[in-house]
């Protein structure tokens, strides 16, 4: 009987010490949120991205063009030679299978060029992201954060400290 109590003892301590450790940890947590996306585009530099983004994007879709106008003109010297009585058969394939290449390359281009456009923001941006991760990481020790969450990923967010400002003077925004 004796024993039955001491473990029972034992265990309602072991309890009770989690829960209060639990609760201790929790109390000791710090939670704070941003907003990333008013941050970046404050940065300075960060609209010469754009302008450079804009450029490449209307270089890659001049030449898109140059490729749909030379669709646009084959598939109409295609449907001349369809609607002509005297066009073999064989022409029309070989017409057909180019002009299908020509769609074909068009469709890859599209491709390659979504790519590159991402592939180029993504390099331009870095330096940016970098900067601004720094500066939430230096806010956020200098403040004893333990999370720090930026608001376009929380649904609900009630005790927790905006640090944007803050981050906006560690990088000189204003």
């Amino acid at each position: 009987m004796l024993k039955i109590k001491n473990i029972l003892f034992l265990l309602t301590f072991l309890i009770l010490s989690s829960q209060f450790s639990i609760l201790n940890c929790s109390a000791q947590s710090k939670f704070g949120h941003v907003d990333y996306t008013n941050i970046i585009t404050n940065m300075p530099g960060i609209d010469s991205i754009q302008t450079i983004i804009s450029k490449y994007t209307a270089d890659l879709q001049t030449i898109g063009e140059q490729m749909y106008k030379e669709f646009e003109e084959k598939q109409t010297a295609f449907e001349k030679l369809a609607n002509a009585s005297n066009t073999s058969q064989a022409i029309l394939k070989i017409k057909q299978d180019e002009l299908m290449g020509i769609y074909k390359r068009m469709e890859e281009f599209r491709q390659s060029a979504d790519n590159d456009i991402q592939g180029k923001q993504v390099e331009l941006l870095e330096p940016f992201q970098t900067k601004l991760l720094d500066a939430i990481k230096k806010v956020s020790k200098a403040n004893h954060y333990t999370y720090v969450f930026d608001i376009s990923t929380l649904l609900f967010y009630g005790q927790s400290d905006d640090l944007t400002d803050k981050v906006k003077a560690e990088l000189g925004i204003k």
